[in-house]
């Protein structure tokens, strides 16, 4: 610490900013406490220096930098315009900035950024500076037209649809909102048409223009040399841009444990610099760590400078730097630098997984690595290959060690294979990166040459992605970890900081070991302590889902058999089964549904039905019999032949299992006879568990209402009702309410959604009846659990 006084710089720094998040002091306490500091410290200069002196002055110089923390906290934080922040869409408005990013183009939308000060809504006019991202969405014409013309540092006005970003609506569900906040953006505009966009000012920001056209220049390289595959693969490890990755094969690499290497960091701008080293290797050594280093800054900035790769190009100039001077460096101090020098430029970087991950990844190597590394040089293994593999391993699994609690909170997976699919995919993520640069080099001078490279390179992602797609999907390669929270992770590196310190302390090796295995005994029973299990068993739950304007119920029955009913809309730009079902399904730690109940071809109850059954989650379909005047139905049919997923028609029937009923009240013959709508043909069931009972009614109706009290009457009276159409007028008669007499109401539906559900008399007739009623539109996702004798609902924050 005498040595390297930037470590403690950094660590009161971050102190400061984390001071922040807890204490929120207005700016006049905060400059008196830092001008205070600061003459305690300009004093203590004048007075003879003895050790209690200088104790003294340590304190306040470390006061006086977690005060500047604080400070730089305050000045960073973004305020968000309280008019704006209220809104949640609003269908014209119209901003004028500079535009500040552009994205690369991807193959529906182009993404940018604009640096608004002023702002438009229902001819409200607010000068006020906000940063908005915006979506460009118009034709394949009209986007490439847009894409070329539009430059960084552009002053334009845009008229579009304003969003806030997705907020948490369900069970372990991705903030989108918060982490738009969290980079000081206020929401989402969405710009359907070009002469929606006026350009004020043709002045570009010519630096960040420069990095644009790069980066474009060299994604158009990549997609012109490779396959698509590859393509998405490189564009990611390349320019830090992985949005053409699909969300299956992101899965696939948390699963496998190798999600790093999609995340541009240290391990590729180390990549990068041997390609560097290699290249200007005719060089003398002078030159060729000065070359080096400036292409590393180049690459920092192609890649859009995210921190992983700031950090790691900061370490390594660094040490750059400290070998061309002679000057001896630390892990340690190369952090501390490179982590000072980001939180001056954000300091709210530090609340980003980027940040967290990296700087956890490559603090736990200079930790952990050296501790395991001398017990393998002491076992002498003769065979320097094995040795080698060894160490390579411990290298990985001390960088696993360090963002285990990183990586259990934002993927909420424990890969298994982790340290064998490492051994394979490091390498060869190395030798694909290298031959990426190669062939773009080589595509200047010689593109026939660079066509045999690229080649080379497409079967080689291939092969990888093979891979992963592969051990990815085996059912032991890794563990879901639900509800792991920051109270778990601080208890886990407490421990880990515990074993590390007193390990050192120990030479029996029964001891050594004894130590980890009740380290690690205690990492686990003391992270219990805080968990529940929102779904348990011997209970039915029934969990509506947030899909929107659309149906979605998750159940799980007593005996911990599974069904869903609905499962939302699906459309180009979101499907609720992939984006929203599936990452809850992984968060519950469900494999499989085992009965999938679609009330009726209608888009938002069985679109997201479709990926769900591409990633065979469904056991067994339940839908309404196949209406051949629906072109939809048929090609549904087709899909699910196809997919070999068994269904069967909706037919007056009963599911009996050992405590608890299924009842299915629509068949074929009912929807025939009254030649009744897609609505109204919805499969309506009723589930009975113990005393309590749940009626679903799909979009059903005031006409199949009637046939149902005529038909059912008494068995009607149920505790809980999905109310039918998302609350539309058109359904929940006075009658049907009356019969049913639901203690509970559930009504799914969108916020602000453009049908007005559910309709105020809807609402009125329910209220009057003695009706409970709970709305995803106001609440999100509901929880409501019966254990037989009664329902309760139950709190999910």
């Amino acid at each position: 610490m005498k040595d390297y006084p930037v470590i403690k710089f950094t660590i009161a720094f971050i102190i400061g900013i984390l001071s922040h998040h807890f204490m929120k002091v207005n700016l006049q306490f905060l400059l008196i406490l830092i001008l205070i500091n600061l003459g305690f410290f300009l004093l203590s200069n004048q007075i003879r220096l003895n050790h209690k002196i200088f104790i003294l002055r340590s304190i306040v110089v470390l006061m006086l930098i977690s005060s500047i923390g604080n400070l730089s906290a305050y000045l960073n934080e973004s305020h968000l315009n309280p008019v704006v922040e209220k809104l949640y869409k609003e269908k014209d408005v119209t901003a004028l900035g500079r535009v500040k990013k552009i994205e690369l183009k991807r193959e529906y939308e182009i993404l940018f950024v604009l640096d608004a000060n002023e702002f438009t809504i229902n001819n409200i006019h607010i000068n006020d500076r906000m940063q908005f991202l915006c979506k460009f969405r118009a034709g394949d014409i009209e986007n490439e037209e847009f894409y070329n013309s539009l430059k960084p540092g552009y002053t334009i006005e845009v008229n579009g649809r304003y969003s806030k970003g997705r907020e948490r609506r369900n069970p372990g569900e991705f903030d989108y909102n918060k982490y738009l906040h969290s980079v000081g953006t206020t929401g989402i505009i969405t710009i359907s048409a070009l002469n929606d966009i006026k350009v004020l000012d043709d002045s570009p920001d010519h630096f960040a223009d420069i990095i644009f056209q790069i980066r474009k220049k060299i994604n158009d390289e990549i997609n012109s040399l490779h396959s698509s595959e590859t393509s998405a693969l490189l564009r990611g490890l390349l320019l830090a841009d992985r949005r053409e990755i699909d969300n299956e094969t992101k899965t696939q690499f948390i699963n496998s444990g190798v999600v790093h290497v999609l995340a541009v960091s240290g391990l590729h701008v180390g990549f990068i610099a041997m390609i560097f080293m290699v290249i200007f290797g005719r060089f003398n050594i002078y030159a060729r760590s000065v070359l080096t280093a400036i292409g590393l800054l180049v690459f920092m900035f192609i890649t859009g400078v995210p921190p992983s790769v700031f950090r790691a190009t900061v370490m390594a100039i660094v040490i750059i730097i400290a070998f061309l001077t002679n000057r001896s460096t630390n892990i340690y101090n190369s952090l501390s630098i490179a982590a000072l020098i980001i939180l001056i430029i954000n300091p709210f970087e530090i609340y980003l997984p980027g940040f967290q991950l990296s700087f956890s990844a490559v603090l736990a190597i200079g930790i952990v690595y050296p501790i395991i590394s001398n017990y393998i040089y002491r076992l002498n293994i003769s065979s320097k290959i094995i040795r080698y593999l060894i160490l390579f391993l411990t290298v990985s699994f001390s960088a696993q060690v360090g963002t285990l609690p990183f990586t259990l909170i934002y993927f909420g997976k424990l890969s298994i294979i982790s340290l064998l699919t490492n051994l394979i995919v490091i390498p060869a993520i190395g030798l694909i990166i290298a031959l990426a640069v190669v062939t773009l080099c080589m595509n200047w001078i010689f593109s026939l040459l660079a066509s045999f490279y690229a080649l080379t390179n497409d079967y080689l992602a291939s092969a990888i992605l093979s891979l992963i797609d592969f051990t990815g999907r085996l059912k032991f390669s890794h563990l879901n970890i639900t509800g792991y929270s920051v109270y778990d992770a601080l208890v886990f590196y407490l421990l880990i900081f515990l074993l590390v310190y007193f390990i050192k302390k120990f030479t029996n090796r029964f001891a050594i070991i004894l130590l980890v295995i009740l380290t690690l005994t205690n990492v686990y029973l003391y992270s219990m302590l805080d968990d529940r299990d929102i779904l348990p068993g011997n209970q039915l739950s029934v969990l509506m889902v947030d899909v929107g304007q659309g149906d979605a119920f998750l159940i799980k029955f007593p005996d911990n058999k599974t069904a869903l009913i609905d499962a939302g809309k699906a459309t180009f730009y979101f499907d609720n089964g992939e984006r929203v079902i599936l990452p809850l399904l992984n968060y519950l730690d469900i494999d499989r549904i085992d009965y999938g109940f679609i009330s009726h071809l209608d888009l938002d109850h069985y679109g997201g039905f479709v990926s769900l059954i591409a990633n065979n989650k469904i056991g067994q379909i339940f839908k309404p019999a196949l209406d051949t005047s629906l072109q939809k139905d048929i090609r549904f049919e087709k899909f699910l032949n196809e997919q070999k997923e068994p269904f069967t028609y909706y037919n007056s029937q009963i599911l009996s299992f050992n405590d608890y009923r299924i009842y299915i009240m629509s068949n074929d013959k009912l929807s025939k006879t009254y030649n009744l709508s897609s609505n109204n043909s919805s499969g309506i069931l009723k589930i009975v568990y113990g005393k309590t009972s749940f009626l679903f009614v799909g979009d059903a109706e005031n006409r199949i209402e009637r046939i149902l009290v005529e038909d059912y009457q008494n068995f009607l009276d149920i505790d809980v009702l999905k109310v039918g159409h998302h609350g539309s007028k058109t359904g929940s008669s006075d009658e049907f309410i009356s019969v049913t007499s639901p203690k509970y109401a559930l009504i799914s539906a969108g916020i602000q959604n453009k049908f007005g559900h559910p309709d105020q008399s809807v609402l009125n007739k329910l209220i009057n009846n003695g009706a409970k009623i709970l709305r995803t539109d106001k609440l999100g996702a509901v929880l409501l659990r019966s254990n037989g004798e009664k329902i309760e609902k139950v709190n999910l924050e």
